[in-house]
């Protein structure tokens, strides 16, 4: 993999993007690593959205769930397009 732009979540989750063929990676030390002895996902822009979106959307239900109030989202589904 090409050089990277990487930022840290909570000092061990890396999410960054390529800048040769353009992905978003997503590194983390119990994947399976590859030739270089990293373990990571990689994620076409479109997808990275959606993944995005999705988390968004799951933290919200959580947070509502946490706090005893209504979900905002009923029926969370895929966030594909």
């Amino acid at each position: 993999m090409s050089e990277r732009v990487i930022d840290k979540i909570e000092g061990f989750l890396e999410v960054g993007r390529t800048d040769d063929t353009h992905e978003v990676v997503i590194n983390h030390p119990d994947l399976e690593p590859d030739e270089n002895g990293v373990g990571h996902i990689v994620f076409s822009p479109r997808q990275a959205r959606s993944l995005a979106n999705l988390l968004l959307k799951h933290a919200a239900w959580a947070d509502a769930e946490r706090e005893g109030k209504p979900s905002p989202y009923y029926g969370i589904t895929g966030g594909g397009g």
